[in-house]
């Protein structure tokens, strides 16, 4: 049986709201070092946005050597598998991986490459002891993916022909029969992406991309846990990372006897230092009433905060000063205001074919909109600063 901890998304660093996250983002890193320790797995595989940021800070970076240490002397028998995401540095990852064989963690920032620039594949195969193999693949653009043979594969096509290669030559070395694992940070088409704010500028692929041979695919990149199908699994985010993340946040526990059964997951909840919580919760209220929930929060409450308000027309003057006031002594953290336009909601689009388009000013489009975004047109001195601002580029342009 192979036995292993699937997790992802840590974000280490993410800096929320001008406010610093490492102390709840190392009271997860001690805890997944416990459920380590706990679980005794055969492996643990992160799937990718280890770091918020590119260029992660070097407390950020501190951070996670000093939790992969921890971690791997919970466990020293345990194999540690690392792929980069989205977020991550590829190269920052992949400089320091062979320092890292030495706590047995294996660390796969970017694609491999031979020297002939096709894809190296057998530097994406990890074998676990007798107990499996895993198929590591950290993130790329659909079109970066390099060839895996001679023969021409169209752009497009390369990704799925990539990981149905790195699938076949598993396959055909798995002597022993054992389970294989798919790792990929991606974007699947049809997951619940509930929770990204930015979920209509993900690039998915269909399933079928990944290619067919593996027990269980150990996915990245949505934060909201989910199963998709049997054998492919988001693990989600371990802490929240945005408001809308309102689910259970954990990390999972996968079993899977032999190649071809059927994997069995179990999951291990994170308890969170300081919750995200909007308030209140569900309907929004006005400014007022908000403002009212606010000075009822007990003073030892530790949560972000997210005003959720509505608004006829906009927000009261010095509506944020206010509501940080109104949390003064307290140990919670005010963030935002989330505001809901009564006017808006019942808004149209502003739709208009090419010929009516042509025959508007820069101005007439600018009400337009306004009026579909607001809900009213644009007072005359809006529309004022607007013609000021046309004129400014119509003279930077003639220059």
């Amino acid at each position: 049986m192979f036995r292993f901890i699937h997790t992802s998304d840590w974000h280490l660093g993410q800096n929320f709201y001008g406010y610093d996250r490492s102390e709840e983002q190392r009271d997860f890193l001690r805890q997944l070092a416990d459920i380590v320790r706990e679980q005794e797995p055969d492996a643990l595989l992160v799937s990718g946005d280890i770091f918020h940021t590119a260029a992660p800070s070097n407390a950020a970076v501190n951070m996670y050597v000093d939790a992969m240490l921890d971690i791997h002397k919970a466990c020293p028998g345990m194999t540690i598998i690392v792929i980069a995401g989205n977020h991550d540095s590829a190269s920052r990852l992949d400089s320091d991986k062979r320092l890292w064989r030495l706590a047995n963690v294996n660390v796969l920032g970017g694609i491999a490459r031979n020297h002939d620039g096709f894809a190296d594949l057998e530097r994406h195969v990890v074998k676990v002891g007798d107990k499996g193999i895993v198929a590591a693949v950290p993130f790329a653009y659909p079109n970066s993916f390099p060839k895996v043979e001679q023969a021409e594969v169209e752009r497009g096509q390369r990704q799925q022909a990539y990981f149905q290669a790195l699938l076949d030559l598993v396959n055909a070395s798995n002597a022993g029969n054992v389970p294989v694992v798919l790792m990929a940070h991606l974007a699947v088409a049809n997951s619940d992406l509930t929770g990204h704010s930015n979920n209509m500028k993900m690039e998915c692929v269909e399933m079928g991309m990944l290619g067919k041979g593996y027990d269980y695919a150990a996915l990245g990149h949505i934060h909201r846990p989910q199963q998709l199908g049997g054998c492919a699994r988001y693990c989600g985010t371990p802490v929240p990372v945005s408001f809308d993340e309102q689910c259970e946040h954990s990390v999972s526990i996968v079993e899977i006897d032999g190649h071809g059964a059927l994997p069995r997951v179990t999951t291990k909840v994170i308890k969170n230092l300081k919750p995200l919580h909007t308030i209140p919760a569900r309907e929004p209220v006005d400014f007022e009433t908000a403002l009212a929930l606010l000075q009822s929060i007990d003073d030892d409450d530790r949560s972000y905060i997210r005003l959720n308000v509505k608004v006829d027309d906009f927000l009261p003057v010095a509506s944020q000063e206010r509501a940080a006031m109104a949390l003064k002594g307290k140990q919670c953290r005010f963030c935002e205001i989330k505001v809901t336009s009564t006017t808006v909601a019942t808004r149209g689009s502003v739709k208009m074919t090419v010929e009516e388009f042509n025959k508007k000013t820069p101005l007439d489009i600018a009400n337009q909109f306004y009026l579909d975004e607001v809900g009213h047109a644009m007072s005359d001195k809006q529309q004022e600063m607007f013609n000021y601002i046309c004129q400014l580029v119509e003279e930077e342009n003639r220059q």
